[in-house]
C-alpha cells in the first residue's frame, strides 16, 4: 500500500487545468494510495502537517476509519471510500485551518512517452452549515500538480471550493495529463493554500495515478455478464475483445486472475481479440484483455485494461446408481425423495405415470400400487446453473398384506380379553407395548393390562410387505372406599368425617342416614347423640364391584381427666394424657412442679407427660396441669387441676 505526501506548491506562470477525467478505459494503477488499515503517521518527508492520534487540531491530520465529534460539529466519519474488499480501510482526515502546506506526494515511474494519464482522488468536506465555522467558513480548495523529477511543474489542477454537504459525500476530483518526449517519471503532489480563517477541514482517500486510453471491452458468448455453468457443460466459452481508435500500432494480450482480480497473469499465446476459454471441471477464473502500442505491450504502466468477466464452474450434483425397490400392492408407494437443492423435478414411469413439480415440492406417490405399476421410473432433476441429473429406480410390486382390528371393549381391573385381528394373508406379528399381553408374536393375544393401554400390531408377510393396526383397551379401576379415622365428640357437638374413594365411574353414600347433613358427600358433618357407626358404600357404575368401609363416632358427656399415673414402664398408665375431642383446638397444655416451674408443655395433650424433666425422672407427688382449648364455636375452655405421680 503506497503512502503519499501533500505538498504546498507555489505556481508562478503555469495556468491551472480544467478538470477532465478519463472518458474511456484506464490501466492498472501505477500509484494507488488507500491509507491502508493501520492508523500510523506518514514518513516525515511525506507531509508538512503534523500527525494526531484522534481528531486533528489546526495544522494536523490523522489516519482513521471511524471518528465522531471532531471539530465540535464535523460530520461523523464512519468508514472510508475504498470499495470491498478493503475491510476496515482508512482515510486521511485533515484540519488545514489557516495552514498552507503539502498534503500528499509520490513518484510514478516507468511511464511511456506521449501517453495520457489520470491523476485523481476522492475528497469529502467534513464541516456542517453554520455549525463548524458559522457563515464565514473557508471551504477547502485542493491543488493537484504533476512535476518533473527536477521540480518543474508540468501540469496543475484546482478542485475549487469543496462544498458543505452536512454528511460524508465522497466525490472524485482529478485531471488527465499527457507525457511528452523523454518523460518517463513524474512527481505527484496534492497541496492546499487556504485563506486565513475557520474552515478547510476535509478527508482524502483513494489517490490514484493510472494511464488512460481508448475504450476497451470484452464479451463472453456475446454477453458482458459473468458466467456460471455446470461442470458438464458442452459449449466452450468464446471471449471476444474490441477497442476503439487511439493506438497507432495496437497489440492485445489476454489475462486471467484466480484471486478475484487482485493479481493478473498473461495467458501465453492469447494475443488476438478472440480467446477460447479452455474447458475445466471447477473453479472461478476472471478474464480481461489489455491493449497497448505494440512496443509497449509488456510495459504494465502503458497498457489499457478492459472490463473483467469471471467464469465459475459448479460441480455436477451427485448421480445415484440405479436402485431396485420393492413396493406392496394396495399401498400408496412413496417414491424416493428428490435432491433438496433441485429447482425442478420430473418423474416418468410405467402405466402412464408422470409427475412434474418445482421447488418446494411434496413427495411423489404412486397411488395404490398395482402389478401393472412394476417397471423403471426415471427422475430428472434440474439445479442452478443448468446442472442436471437423471436417476433411475426399478420398482417391483409384491403382494401386500391388509389387517383390520375388531374394536376392543372396556373391562374391569384384573380381567382379560382376546385382541381380535383379521388378516388377508399369513404373516408374522409384532405387538407393542408388551405389558399385559400373553404373547407379542401371535395374531390374537390375550390382553390383561393394569391400566388403559393402546396397543399397536405390525403384520409382515413373506414379501416383506407390512400393515399396522391399533387396539385401545380401557381398564376400569375397581372401587376403593375409606371412611376415614374414627371420631370423638362431646355430646351436642359435631365432627367432620374424612372419607375418600378411588375407582372409575363411582357412586357412593353413607348409612344410616342419622344425624348426618348429606349422605352423598365424602366429608359430611355428623352430630349423633350417642355412639354410632357410619358405613360408606362405593359402587362402580360399570359393574366393577362395590367397596365398603366404616367409621366409629364416640360421644362423651364431658372431659375425662385422670387423677394419677404410674410411669413405671409396665405399659399401663405410663403417661398422663388427656383425650381432646374432634374439632377442638389445643392452645396450651402445661405441667408445673410444686415450685411453679413448667416442666412439660405441648400442643397435643394426647402425647402425654411421661413423668420426666430434661430426661430425668421426677419424684412422686402432686403436679399441676393447665389445659387451654378452643371448641368448634371458637369458645375458650380451660381445664386445670392436680395429677399425682406414683411409682
Amino acid at each position: 500500500m503506497k503512502q503519499c505526501i501533500f505538498v504546498l506548491i507555489f505556481y508562478c506562470c503555469l495556468s491551472s487545468l480544467k478538470a477532465q477525467l478519463c472518458n474511456n478505459n484506464l490501466g492498472d494503477p501505477i500509484v494507488n494510495i488507500t491509507f491502508g488499515t493501520s492508523s500510523a503517521p506518514e514518513k516525515p518527508d511525506v507531509t508538512t502537517f503534523d500527525f494526531a492520534y484522534g481528531c486533528p487540531s489546526k495544522g494536523q491530520y490523522t489516519i482513521a476509519d471511524f471518528l465522531f465529534g471532531c471539530g465540535g460539529y464535523w460530520v461523523p466519519m464512519t468508514g472510508d471510500h475504498t470499495p470491498f474488499p478493503d475491510l476496515n480501510g482508512n482515510y486521511m482526515l485533515v484540519n488545514a485551518e489557516s495552514t498552507s502546506g503539502i498534503l500528499v506526494q509520490d513518484t510514478a515511474s516507468g511511464l511511456c512517452e506521449n501517453m495520457l494519464y489520470q491523476f485523481s482522488a476522492y475528497v469529502t468536506n467534513v464541516m456542517q452549515d453554520n455549525l463548524s465555522c458559522g457563515a464565514n467558513v473557508v471551504l477547502p480548495d485542493l491543488i493537484f500538480s504533476i512535476e518533473s523529477l527536477s521540480g518543474t511543474v508540468l501540469a496543475t489542477y484546482n478542485t475549487g471550493n469543496i462544498p458543505i454537504t452536512n454528511e460524508k459525500k465522497w466525490v472524485q476530483h482529478g485531471f488527465t495529463y499527457k507525457t511528452t518526449q523523454g518523460v518517463n517519471a513524474v512527481i505527484l503532489k496534492i497541496s492546499i493554500d487556504p485563506a486565513y480563517g475557520c474552515g478547510s477541514a476535509f478527508a482524502l482517500d483513494d489517490i490514484v495515478f493510472q494511464n488512460c486510453g481508448p475504450a476497451v471491452s470484452v464479451t463472453i458468448d456475446g454477453a458482458t455478464e459473468d458466467q456460471n455453468v455446470c461442470a458438464d457443460y458442452t459449449n466452450p466459452f468464446i471471449m471476444q475483445g474490441s477497442y476503439s481508435a487511439g493506438f497507432t500500432n495496437p497489440a492485445v494480450q489476454w489475462q486471467s486472475s484466480f484471486d478475484s482480480g487482485k493479481t493478473w497473469k498473461d495467458i501465453q499465446g492469447a494475443t488476438t481479440t478472440t480467446y477460447k476459454v479452455p474447458r475445466r471441471a471447477s473453479g472461478v477464473i476472471e478474464y480481461r484483455m489489455i491493449v497497448a502500442e505494440k512496443e509497449n505491450i509488456n510495459s504494465p504502466n502503458c497498457r489499457i485494461r478492459s472490463n473483467a468477466i469471471y467464469t465459475e464452474i459448479h460441480p455436477v450434483p451427485v448421480h445415484n446408481a440405479p436402485q431396485y425397490i420393492n413396493g406392496c400392492t394396495g399401498k400408496d408407494f412413496v417414491l424416493p425423495p428428490a435432491n433438496a437443492t433441485a429447482l425442478e423435478i420430473e418423474w416418468s414411469g410405467p402405466n402412464g405415470f408422470s409427475s412434474y413439480t418445482t421447488y418446494p415440492y411434496p413427495p411423489d406417490t404412486v397411488q395404490s400400487l398395482q402389478y401393472a405399476d412394476t417397471g423403471l421410473y426415471i427422475l430428472n432433476q434440474v439445479f442452478y446453473y443448468g446442472c442436471k441429473t437423471i436417476d433411475s429406480f426399478y420398482i417391483s410390486a409384491s403382494p401386500g398384506i391388509v389387517i383390520s382390528a375388531q374394536p376392543a371393549h372396556g373391562m374391569c381391573e384384573g380381567e382379560s380379553q382376546n385382541l381380535l385381528l383379521t388378516t388377508s394373508v399369513a404373516g408374522s406379528f409384532i405387538w407393542t407395548p408388551s405389558a399385559g399381553l400373553s404373547n407379542t408374536t401371535i395374531a390374537n393375544p390375550v390382553a390383561s393390562p393394569k391400566d388403559s393401554t393402546q396397543y399397536k400390531v405390525i403384520a409382515t408377510n413373506g414379501s416383506g410387505c407390512s400393515d399396522s393396526a391399533f387396539f385401545t383397551v380401557d381398564v376400569y379401576k375397581k372401587p376403593i372406599a375409606s371412611a376415614g379415622p374414627d371420631k370423638t365428640i362431646l355430646n351436642g357437638k359435631t365432627a367432620v368425617l374424612e372419607a375418600y374413594v378411588k375407582g372409575t365411574a363411582l357412586t357412593y353414600y353413607w348409612s344410616p342416614p342419622v344425624s348426618i347433613n348429606d349422605v352423598n358427600t365424602l366429608q359430611p358433618i355428623v352430630n349423633p347423640a350417642q355412639d354410632i357407626t357410619y358405613t360408606l358404600t362405593a359402587t362402580s357404575t360399570l359393574g366393577c364391584g362395590t367397596a365398603v368401609d366404616n367409621v366409629f363416632v364416640s360421644v362423651y358427656k364431658g372431659f375425662f381427666i385422670p387423677s394419677a399415673f404410674t410411669p413405671n414402664g409396665d405399659g399401663l398408665n405410663d403417661k398422663f394424657s388427656i383425650s381432646v375431642y374432634d374439632n377442638y383446638t389445643v392452645n396450651k397444655f402445661l405441667i408445673y412442679n410444686r415450685w411453679g416451674a413448667v416442666i412439660f408443655k405441648s400442643n397435643n395433650p394426647g402425647d402425654g407427660w411421661d413423668g420426666t424433666y430434661k430426661n430425668y425422672p421426677q419424684p412422686m407427688g402432686s403436679y399441676i396441669y393447665y389445659l387451654e382449648m378452643k371448641d368448634p364455636d371458637n369458645k375458650i375452655i380451660i381445664k386445670q387441676g392436680t395429677i399425682s405421680l406414683l411409682r
